[in-house]
């Protein structure tokens, strides 16, 4: 995971958000009507996904897509079309997730609290391809980090392969000893890391460790 900057809602939005929003605040906060049908934030996918390069929020991966109620619906009715609230979401993490949401919350993607930015929770296992939480937090913040990788199952099988065999070609672009480098290894690189670029923030980790200087 590592922070997304969503940017500036749809201009369309205001009028929808106005529109759905008392009934779903009605039907969750007052116990009042039938379960809303509405599902409108649906017509913002690729808004969304842009914002989000088309990679899911949680584990990195390239995806379709589907937009996740970060807060879920039925605790945050106000929220349901709030762009502050949607994550771009692979299917597998967003069903992983589901409606749940602990006593502290997850790790926001979108945090705008710098301290509170994914990066600043978790680390990663180049060897076996695993999201942990950072060894320096504190015994809340390790538990919050946890609690979205158990939750989310950012570490079952399918993710593991993914992360390790994408290092592997990368491993074999990228030379191992920093002091050699052809004179385009730097360009690449920079795409590599990129926020935009799948599996940025393991790839990150990967040069890190092998002595390469990581920029943002």
């Amino acid at each position: 995971m590592h922070w997304v900057d969503r940017g500036p809602e749809p201009a369309a939005l205001e009028a929808i958000r106005t529109h759905y929003t008392p009934r779903w605040v009605s039907h969750y906060s007052e116990e009042s009507g039938v379960k809303p049908t509405d599902s409108r934030w649906r017509d913002f996918h690729s808004d969304l996904s842009r914002a989000f390069s088309g990679l899911c929020a949680y584990c990195e991966e390239r995806d379709n897509g589907e937009i996740d109620h970060f807060r879920p619906k039925s605790r945050f009715p106000e929220l349901v079309y709030a762009w502050s609230n949607w994550i771009f979401s692979c299917h597998s993490c967003n069903q992983a997730k589901g409606d749940g949401w602990p006593l502290s919350g997850y790790v926001d993607p979108c945090s705008d609290s710098v301290q509170d930015r994914p990066e600043n929770f978790f680390r990663f296992d180049t060897g076996t391809g695993e999201i942990l939480p950072r060894l320096e937090l504190s015994s809340d913040r390790k538990d919050k980090a946890q609690e979205i990788i158990d939750d989310l199952r950012l570490n079952r099988g399918h993710h593991l392969r993914e992360r390790l065999e994408w290092l592997q070609l990368v491993s074999g672009a990228i030379p191992e000893d920093p002091s050699y480098q052809a004179p385009d290894d730097e360009s690449y690189r920079s795409f590599l890391t990129s926020r935009a670029t799948k599996l940025s923030s393991i790839t990150r980790a990967w040069l890190v460790e092998r002595g390469y200087s990581v920029d943002g």
